[in-house]
């Protein structure tokens, strides 16, 4: 070959030396599907029948997300097993409060939670519960706020407006709030008693009070409120298996919440993992509930 037709190629050799080396640039991952929430409320009717609940709750209310009014509790019905079971997603057999009484300076409940896997993950949580023992379960310290405002001093709807109140001024991640009346009269007047069913009829209004907090604090579309239940109960006690004290509503609503959802079989014990999968944060592995995804809107 000669010097006239190595040319060509010498010039396309230089031209390949000489140009710029380009960094490959990999493309970005697929951003994360934001949670349906930024903020979750559970409101705890103690001791609120479901059939008692269902009988009052209008349909315009219901339609707003989903309800069950078969949802289960665990064994014992009792305020405080149960209640631990709600806040951890496990059943009394795992995390072992069986016993129904604690006292200020008592053990505290130690294993993982709602409020610890919200502000494990930087969020802030807080607590406003109508009975002492109820404290046993809730978090304190940094990020973290609970106050027992006491029964009968505080009912029901000082409780709500108090915790509503906070969370239009603090917007929490987590917010439980827990009230005793339903219960109290349970006790006192007889489930399904005149006295009782009057306290069963606020509650509609307790939750459309922490429904337009929400608004107020300007999340409306990102919030979710879960109203539920530790127990029922059947003539003046519960704590058996009676159909009567197991049986417990369990709502979702807020603009988190799916409207007109059709709700499978939950148990009290699947409101942590539904908190926690609303907020965008990963269940435990070996909690026992899972998530009612069906109640939560679609990311």
């Amino acid at each position: 070959m000669t010097v006239r037709n190595r040319m060509p190629a010498l010039l396309l050799a230089l031209v390949l030396l000489l140009a710029p080396v380009w960094p490959v640039v990999a493309a970005p991952p697929p951003a994360s599907p934001a949670p349906p929430a930024r903020h979750v409320v559970v409101l705890s009717l103690d001791g609120a029948r479901a059939d008692a609940l269902r009988a009052v709750v209008p349909a315009s209310l219901v339609a707003r997300g989903g309800a069950s009014w078969t949802a289960q509790t665990v064994r014992p019905s009792l305020t405080l097993p149960a209640h631990a079971s709600m806040l951890s997603g496990l059943i009394p057999a795992v995390h072992g409060v069986t016993f129904n009484d604690w006292r200020e300076g008592g053990p505290p409940f130690r294993h993982p939670t709602v409020f610890t896997a919200v502000v494990g993950a930087g969020g802030r949580v807080a607590a406003f519960v109508n009975k002492q023992k109820l404290m046993m379960l809730v978090l304190q310290g940094p990020g973290a706020y609970a106050r027992w405002l006491a029964y009968p001093r505080f009912r029901q709807a000082d409780v709500v407006e108090t915790a509503a109140r906070y969370f239009v001024e603090q917007r929490p991640a987590f917010l439980f709030v827990h009230v005793a009346d339903p219960d109290d009269r349970g006790h006192a007047r007889g489930w399904m008693s005149e006295e009782y069913l009057a306290a069963i009829a606020a509650a509609p209004g307790l939750m459309e009070r922490l429904l337009r907090a929400f608004d107020d604090a300007g999340v409306g579309a990102a919030a979710l409120l879960i109203v539920t239940a530790d127990h029922g109960g059947h003539g003046t006690t519960h704590g058996t298996t009676r159909p009567e004290d197991m049986t417990i509503p369990w709502l979702a609503l807020g603009g988190a919440a799916r409207s007109g959802a059709v709700l499978g079989q939950v148990m009290v014990y699947d409101t942590a993992p539904t908190a926690l999968v609303a907020l965008g944060l990963p269940v435990p592995p070996d909690w026992q509930g899972r998530a009612v995804a069906e109640a939560l809107r679609p990311r």
